[in-house]
């Protein structure tokens, strides 16, 4: 019997399997891509004027003519409103006809959507400044949702810059071809002018909102190896997009055939009614693309700082995170960013779900399995703080803190409680605060001002009765332990006062 030979695969043979397996790479990719575009194109309504028109102002990075300055980029942006109000709201053939929508002209979401201290960027200066603070809100959203953690600072002394991000305020057609470099872009140009407002020796803060807490972030960490960025005294994070599912990058292959006519809906997740005035209720794929790519190199560097061990040169950051959070993964909060921080004066408040009896044995099982492992987790690096009942008997509302390195939990009383009806907080939750006029659960309209709420008390009815889904309408948009953050944000700029050497300086 001759020897065995070893098998060498031919040259030939190589390439064809390759070529065999490109094209069944191909034939899945074309799959998925056709069927998500088929089921867009039956299952979404038709495209209106907000859709689809190009603004030609929007800031992008990578122009020749890009603003170099804060107040170039808001002079931009006054061109950029200015084309939206004679592109959409002065043509008939592409404004809205929805008594109550946002695109309507004289309709009180359009009144609202027009009021420049909603939807644009803006510098409100302090009446005796001790510092600065940069707000950047929420990918769909616009910056009002960080307007009462701005009016908070700014009453203890703060200018408070707040920063529109690109694609957003204006219309939700504007999101299919932002790029995550231009938000980065953009938090560089405020952040400086931020800190050149704040002075030297002054506190200068980022606080930014999901979306925008990522973007703070990935700001400071590009700052510790450049030092043209601002580097902020601290950062405040709310409910900030650490991660998000992957699922959100598998739809990027259907916006590739978008292209093709009688397609565009492939551009798409959501097609709905424009009504808020501050949130696009539609979302299209190339917003889920950016928020997952900028959660990626998030990761990504969070990783390579780690391991080159200059994470200790990051600002203090204290986080708010609702236990429960169907937008962003609120576990990669402790995996992702705090359990990779080395002891620094670093805070994590959790709000957790009510635990009332007669609510216990309806709590989805994940953020039990996520309160049990943060509770029962040893000594923790940062301070760790949860806001939850005192008892399952009672709706009233303690703070269970626990210092760094210490196992046990010091319990403050707060005088909050558990509004009726309400179980738990959740990611549009956090930074309004329960009277606020248009998302507040008990809301308090501005003096003279024709009502508009929409944090209030949800329809009832049966699914399929509106083309909101109501589950979106019964979301919680306040906090009615808004209390905390406040009590958080003034007394770090005590701290940050009191305490001697530059508040701006660089770790």
């Amino acid at each position: 019997m001759p020897p065995l030979r070893p098998f060498v695969p031919r040259p030939r043979a190589i390439l064809r399997l390759g070529g065999w397996l490109l094209l069944a790479a191909g034939a899945v990719w074309l799959t998925v891509a056709a069927g998500f575009a088929t089921q867009a194109w039956w299952r979404l309504p038709d495209l209106s004027a907000w859709h689809t028109i190009g603004l030609t102002h929007e800031f992008r990075a990578d122009q020749p003519d890009a603003p170099a300055s804060f107040d170039a980029y808001l002079a931009r942006e006054a061109l950029l409103f200015d084309e939206v109000d004679r592109r959409i709201y002065r043509d008939p053939q592409a404004a809205g006809r929805d008594p109550y929508g946002r695109y309507t002209p004289g309709s009180p979401g359009a009144r609202l959507a027009l009021d420049p201290a909603g939807n644009r960027s803006a510098v409100l200066p302090a009446a005796a400044p001790q510092g600065a603070v940069l707000l950047v809100h929420g990918l769909s959203d616009a910056p009002y949702m960080m307007r009462s953690i701005g009016e908070a600072l700014r009453e203890r002394g703060l200018t408070v810059v707040t920063l529109r991000l690109p694609g957003h305020g204006t219309v939700p057609g504007a999101l299919t071809g932002v790029d995550r470099e231009d938000w980065s872009a953009a938090v560089a140009l405020a952040a400086r002018h931020a800190a050149g407002l704040a002075g030297d020796g002054r506190p200068f803060y980022i606080a930014g909102y999901s979306t925008g807490a990522a973007l703070a972030v990935l700001h400071a960490l590009r700052a510790i190896d450049d030092p043209t960025l601002a580097m902020p005294t601290r950062l405040f994070l709310f409910a900030p997009a650490i991660g998000i599912s992957s699922a959100a990058a598998i739809a990027r292959v259907a916006a590739d055939l978008a292209v093709v006519p009688g397609l565009e809906k492939a551009r798409w997740l959501d097609v709905l009614p424009e009504y808020d005035p501050y949130k696009y209720n539609s979302f299209p794929v190339n917003a889920a693309r950016q928020i997952w790519g900028l959660t990626r190199e998030l990761d990504r560097r969070l990783r390579a700082a780690q391991a080159a061990g200059t994470l200790a040169r990051l600002p203090r950051i204290t986080a708010f995170q609702s236990m429960v959070d169907a937008t962003v993964r609120a576990a990669d909060l402790g995996s992702r960013l705090f359990g990779r921080l080395p002891a620094a004066g670093h805070e994590l408040v959790v709000f957790d779900v009510n635990r009332r009896d007669f609510l216990s044995g309806l709590i989805a099982p994940e953020p039990m399995r996520a309160f049990l492992a943060m509770t029962a987790a040893p000594a923790l690096p940062f301070r760790l703080s949860v806001v939850g009942n005192r008892i399952p008997e009672s709706a009233e509302v303690v703070e269970r803190i626990r210092e760094p390195g210490q196992a046990g939990a010091a319990v403050v009383d707060l005088g909050l409680r558990w509004p009726a009806g309400v179980v738990s907080l959740g990611h549009l939750a956090l930074t309004l605060p329960m009277d606020d006029p248009i998302y507040g659960l008990t809301p308090a309209p501005r003096p003279g001002e024709r009502a508009f709420t929409l944090g209030g008390s949800a329809p009832s009815g049966e699914g399929g009765s509106l083309l909101m889904p109501l589950g979106d309408l019964a979301r919680l948009r306040s906090n009615p332990f808004f209390p905390v953050i406040v009590e958080r944000l003034q007394s770090a700029l005590r701290a940050d006062l009191a305490r001697p050497g530059p508040g701006g300086a660089r770790p």
